[in-house]
């Protein structure tokens, strides 16, 4: 999963379609891509945005290879230069909760 702040310097729309041009690259080295835009739910009138990319991988190792390979490593370098403040993270397991 990847978090990051939204582009200031971009309206609303073109944020949308930027983020997505920026992810498209990321499908051919994922099962799947997932561009989510997050919102704090206090905020009111829509205020600020922050965006999430899932990918989706067979396993582990897969999504381990892909967040160190060159078309993630160069999207995350950009969104750093760009002052998104981008967090890469890696879900190594899901236990459902019981009761």
């Amino acid at each position: 999963m990847l978090f990051f702040r939204r582009p200031y310097h971009l309206s609303e729309d073109e944020a949308d379609r930027w983020m997505r041009a920026q992810a498209a690259p990321l499908a051919e080295h994922a099962d799947g891509v997932l561009v989510s835009r997050l919102q704090n739910p206090a905020a009111r009138g829509g205020g600020d945005w922050d965006w999430l990319i899932e990918l989706e991988c067979e396993g582990v190792e897969d999504a381990a290879r892909t967040a160190r390979g060159d078309v993630l490593r160069s999207l995350v370098a950009d969104l750093r230069l760009l002052g998104m403040r981008p967090s890469l993270v890696l879900v190594h397991g899901t236990t459902p909760l019981e009761g």
